[in-house]
């Protein structure tokens, strides 16, 4: 009988012990379920239990925190900071007191994956900072409510303008904590916590900010928009000292100092940065700010886009600047600080304006992009388009445009926009840079090397239609290479021709045009080139002739034909080429060609004219102690005027062969051929 009954004893036993194993499962499965996203880690920071509201969405109200002193900044500190699908984060202010910036840290060191919606609520326009150095991660279906600007970072602390610090970590500084206004962001790690956008679609109020200052910042396929606001991305690295840490200011465009290296910032699969005006307010668009040790754009935009009514004056589109040591532009990548609407035609022009771009880089890639701070249909002058050294106002290492447009016209009342680009090396590849203007003036492009320049199968035009091409200087400190490349900077039918400016010690212009025409009233534009070793053409048309169309002859104009300037230094040679700078109506211009060494073959050199008698055809000149003409043409003649003047000295006996030399005119006097 004690047997059995052991057994049951035993039997009784185990199943007490299944059915507390039973019950101990749902319980553990049921504690999963609840565990919040959202914890409190100090500063009287109180996280609600879950709200269901109406739509099926939960919220979290976040209240409480710490107020120093009553005043404007309120404190909150997270364990964990996370907002799944579905979920809201809501900053409330059951208080009622007036607030400018709400400040979260996270403390538990996971990173905070955003995939919900973060909101303010009766915080009216005050600001938001999120702080959580583990790193931030948004998800594709986070979204922002909030009524001011928002900054999301992987600082280890932000810095006060009373030099407070609100530290990642809780501490004694908590006890010090101040309503000063924000004024750095403080790295102290060498690898600081990554941002990264999951095809998100940030936005926040008109006139709002949205800052990302962290480690590495990857954009893919996410929207960032500031409608007439401000959008600024920062990437740092390693500090420079670890016990000191770097710092990121929140004025002076978010400058990074004390770090050894800067991040990277990429923006792909169509990412798009956005402070553009919002249809119908006339504001105009804010500026963006980018700094990084690297910076990609790959299929994506960054825009700063002003559109106005045709009423509005004074109109000044926002500003992009991006200072990284290696920028790339891929893919039908677009920068654009376009601006369209406003009017206050006729005059004055210049008050509406495209904002300026501006990349300070070491190296610069742009393949298959867009760059554009042109002006549409309104009164307005385009942006100015600067690329140049890491260091404002230095030169980059390397700029490389490949099948790339570079735009700051304007295609009505205003001035085309500067373009500039300072480097050792600048190499285009099919690629356009336009600074057209209807009236008054063409833009300038510059482009100023160090070393060397090379363009082929480019476009540089700087026209206006109604008034004077603007200026266009290439200028390096070893060579220029233009090959199947146009040089353009023509009045179409106003005033004169603009000025083309070419400087190096080598220079070659292959299958390339320059045009410094005019085809109204004005005069040709001058060409100028200056070289050390030699100026080569080959194949090519230089051109600053008055071609005036027949609808715009004006009887006593002053249509002459320009200058064309050439001291090829050591040596000059063209090779079925064409020199141009005569007239259609007025006078002719002047050839001025100088070297030790002049070789023209297959060649025409002209000032012609073939105006009424009161026209003079033009002056050539060539000097040089040794110079060769062979198959060509040197023509200074005059149909009804005056015939111009050629002189070619020479230390060679025999100079000329085969060649045309001719100052006459078929009805009036004939100029003067000196031959020395």
């Amino acid at each position: 009988m004690k047997q059995p009954h052991r057994k049951h004893l035993r039997l009784a036993r185990h199943l007490t012990f299944s059915f507390s194993l039973l019950l101990t499962i749902p319980c553990a499965v049921s504690q999963a379920q609840v565990v919040t996203p959202i914890t409190s880690s100090g500063l009287n920071t109180t996280v609600s239990a879950p709200i269901t509201l109406p739509s099926g969405q939960t919220q979290f109200n976040i209240t409480g925190g710490t107020r120093p002193g009553g005043g404007a900044n309120l404190f909150h500190s997270f364990g964990d900071f996370n907002v799944p699908n579905n979920n809201i984060a809501n900053f409330l202010n059951h208080s009622g007191l007036p607030t400018s910036n709400i400040l979260g840290r996270v403390t538990a060191g996971n990173p905070s994956n955003i995939f919900g919606t973060i909101q303010t609520t009766n915080f009216g326009n005050a600001n938001l900072f999120l702080i959580n150095p583990a790193g931030i991660v948004f998800g594709p279906n986070a979204t922002l409510n909030v009524g001011g600007s928002v900054t999301f970072t992987t600082a280890n602390y932000l810095r006060m303008t009373d030099g407070a610090l609100f530290n990642a970590r809780p501490g004694p500084a908590d006890a010090l904590l101040t309503s000063a206004p924000v004024a750095a962001f403080g790295f102290l790690g060498s690898n600081p916590g990554a941002i990264t956008v999951q095809g998100s679609s940030l936005s926040v109020t008109e006139g709002a900010g949205v800052s990302l200052v962290g480690g590495n910042i990857a954009i893919q396929g996410g929207t960032l928009t500031a409608p007439s606001g401000q959008i600024n991305l920062v990437s740092v690295g390693k500090p420079s000292h670890s016990k000191v840490g770097g710092e990121v200011a929140t004025g002076g465009g978010f400058a990074a100092t004390g770090f050894k290296n800067l991040g990277t910032i990429s923006l792909t699969q169509g990412s798009t940065i956005d402070t553009s005006t919002s249809p119908g307010t006339g504001n105009p668009a804010g500026p963006v700010s980018i700094r990084s040790g690297q910076f990609v754009m790959d299929s994506s935009s960054l825009m700063a886009v002003t559109t106005t009514p045709l009423s509005a004056q004074a109109v000044v589109g926002g500003n992009i600047e991006v200072t990284a040591e290696h920028v790339t532009l891929s893919n039908a990548s677009s920068v654009s600080t376009r601006t369209s609407g406003g009017s206050d035609f006729p005059f004055p022009y210049g008050s509406n304006a495209a904002g300026n771009i501006t990349f300070n880089a070491e190296y610069f890639s742009a393949t298959d992009s867009a760059i554009a701070a042109n002006v549409g249909i309104n009164a307005g002058s385009g942006g100015a388009v600067t690329i140049q050294g890491f260091k404002p106002g230095d030169s980059a290492k390397n700029v490389s445009l490949t099948n790339t447009q570079v735009d700051t016209s304007t295609r009505f009342i205003g001035v085309g926009g500067p373009i500039e680009i300072r480097a050792r090396d600048i190499a285009l590849n099919q690629s356009t840079l336009n600074t057209h203007s209807a009236e008054p003036l063409g833009g300038r492009i510059s482009l100023l090397s160090t070393d060397r320049i090379e363009s082929h199968d480019s476009v540089f035009t700087a026209n206006s239609f109604f008034g004077s091409g603007g200026p266009i200087d290439f200028t390096a400190g070893k060579s220029i290479d233009i090959t199947n490349t146009l040089v353009r900077t023509r009045s179409s039918s106003g005033l004169n021709g603009g000025n083309i400016t070419m400087s190096a010690p080598r220079i070659s212009i292959n299958g390339s045009t320059l045009d410094a025409q005019s085809g109204g009233i004005g005069h040709g534009g001058t060409i100028s080139i200056t070289g050390k070793d030699y100026v080569k053409l080959s194949d090519s048309d230089l051109s600053s002739s008055n071609v005036l169309n027949p609808p715009f002859i004006i009887t006593n104009s002053n249509a002459d034909g320009g200058n064309v300037h050439i001291d090829g230094g050591a040596k000059f040679t063209s090779e079925q080429s064409t020199i141009s700078a005569g007239s259609s109506i007025g006078d002719g211009g002047s050839i001025h060609v100088e070297a030790k060494k002049a070789t023209i073959t297959d060649s025409v050199l002209t000032t012609a004219v073939s105006g009424g008698p009161q026209t003079v055809g033009g002056s050539i000149t060539v000097d040089a102690k040794n110079v060769t003409v062979k198959n060509s043409q040197i023509l200074s003649t005059a149909t009804e005027g005056q015939g111009g003047t050629i002189e070619i000295s020479s230390h060679n006996r025999r100079p000329i062969a085969n060649s045309i030399i001719d100052a006459t005119s078929l009805l009036g006097t004939d100029g003067t051929v000196t031959i020395h």
